[in-house]
């Protein structure tokens, strides 16, 4: 309710344009959020300066006074009116619903994905989960995919016949769901295009042939994912997916999870990785310069010495030769 009471209300539409901002200005320092509707005029005004100060005050004191306080906002004719309210949908903790479906209608993507999001936010039955997972706009489609009621039969669905974005959205929900998605169609989506990172923690899961796939991957930021993944989750060279990863030469994988690691296992299956020449020069020689830290075992001067004689690698032969040296 606006005090009518209150002067500077009533110069917000004096003849002089001075005596207007000056009541303007003077309303912005009473900071009274029951001024707000003294501003609903001001939204049509000619002049942008004055329209620019009504959205200001609804961005100031909309959030305070409630819900309501957008109704004007959202039907009122001008766009940046609309959005204004849009983007305050997200400042209220209490069912938008009514607000956003009048939003939803306006023909601008603002309004559109903003309102979306707040219906999906209070969507306790599903109703506009199943309405926007079938829009042809794959923001909107994404914002259902963060549903909290969206189904695990639905994510799937949505893993089908849609943009690679929305499948990276729905590869996300499903593992932070906990279910797990079987090879054939994990082997799909990589062959489609869908991010290697997404279908990572699945493939380890599986350990199959997707696994294997992307230890073969020739992306670096996919290799470099998936290590991250192993060190997270394996700390043994015992456990099957490593195995796995040992019986299919997946060695590159394999050099970078072992970094860090000491014990006698891990050792050997280094250097078997190390005295591979068919495995890549440069990962074989970043193998062996991690092992500068330890050039006071006599084991690693032995294997450095051996190493020296064997390989026809002139990089290797240099590293092995300061590791089999260092400390004479």
């Amino acid at each position: 309710m606006v005090k009518a009471s209150n002067p500077f209300i009533d110069r917000l539409n004096h003849k002089d344009v001075s005596i207007r901002r000056k009541a303007v200005r003077t309303l912005f320092e009473m900071d009274d959020p029951q001024n707000l509707e003294a501003f609903h005029s001001l939204l049509s005004d000619k002049d942008s300066w004055f329209r620019s100060k009504a959205l200001e005050a609804h961005r100031m004191w909309a959030s305070k006074i409630g819900i309501s306080s957008l109704e004007y906002l959202a039907n009122h004719r001008s766009i940046d009116a609309k959005r204004c309210a849009a983007n305050l949908l997200e400042e209220f903790e209490d069912d938008t619903s009514k607000i956003a479906e009048i939003l939803l209608k306006q023909d601008d993507m603002i309004c559109q994905i903003k309102a979306s999001k707040a219906l999906i936010k209070f969507d306790k039955e599903g109703k506009y989960t199943e309405k926007f997972l079938s829009s042809e706009n794959e923001k909107i489609v994404s914002i259902a995919l963060s549903s909290k009621v969206i189904t695990k039969e639905q994510l799937i669905e949505s893993l089908e016949d849609k943009p690679i974005n929305v499948k990276n959205v729905a590869l996300k929900r499903l593992q932070d769901q906990n279910y797990n998605i079987d090879d054939e169609i994990l082997l799909k989506l990589i062959d489609e295009g869908v991010e290697g990172k997404e279908t990572i923690p699945f493939a380890i899961n599986n350990a199959g042939k997707c696994l294997i796939k992307i230890a073969n991957s020739n992306e670096s930021k996919i290799i470099k994912n998936l290590v991250l993944e192993l060190k997270n989750k394996f700390n043994s060279i015992e456990e099957p997916v490593i195995q796995l990863l040992i019986e299919n030469k997946c060695h590159i994988v394999l050099g970078r999870w072992l970094q860090g690691r000491k014990d006698t296992e891990s050792d050997k299956l280094r250097w078997q990785i190390i005295e591979n020449e068919e495995v890549d020069e440069i990962e074989r020689s970043r193998l062996l310069e991690r092992l500068l830290g330890r050039v006071n075992e006599e084991e690693i001067k032995i294997k450095s010495r051996e190493l020296l004689e064997s390989t026809n690698s002139e990089l290797l032969k240099i590293i092995a030769h300061n590791l089999s040296t260092a400390g004479d």
